[in-house]
């Protein structure tokens, strides 16, 4: 059985990653909590999508872990429409999608730590001498 992938914003999501955050979420306490909680006014921002993953505002909700999160970040950084974006424009394209807590604080945390995007700015360039 091979991955089928999804295209959502400018990221492509394998059912294989979904799988993933799928067991993820029912390993998370808290989350198995808001699962029992559906239909309740306690989650209403909360629903079950159609592949079993918990959606928070029609976003796919990503618990508190390191390694989910890492995935997500590499991918909306390498995406081939964004070509290395600035915090910004890698906020904007993946809070289309996903949503976690402090998900603002931890994009501009793997942006500015990211080698090649701190060397490709412009400050960091020497000019070319005169023409």
């Amino acid at each position: 059985m091979g991955s089928e992938f999804i295209r959502c914003s400018n990221l492509t999501i394998s059912s294989d990653f979904l799988n993933l955050v799928k067991e993820r979420q029912l390993a998370d306490a808290s989350l198995v909590g808001v699962r029992e909680l559906l239909g309740s006014d306690e989650a209403k921002d909360f629903a079950l999508g159609s592949d079993g993953v918990l959606i928070f505002q029609g976003k796919v909700s990503v618990l508190d872990d390191v390694e989910v999160k890492k995935l997500i970040l590499e991918e909306g950084h390498k995406s081939r429409l964004s070509l290395h974006p600035d915090m910004t424009k890698m906020y904007q394209d993946i809070k289309e999608t996903f949503w976690w807590q402090g998900m603002k604080k931890d994009i501009t945390q793997f942006v500015s730590a990211y080698l090649t995007c701190q060397k490709a700015k412009a400050e960091h360039q020497r000019h070319g001498g005169i023409l």
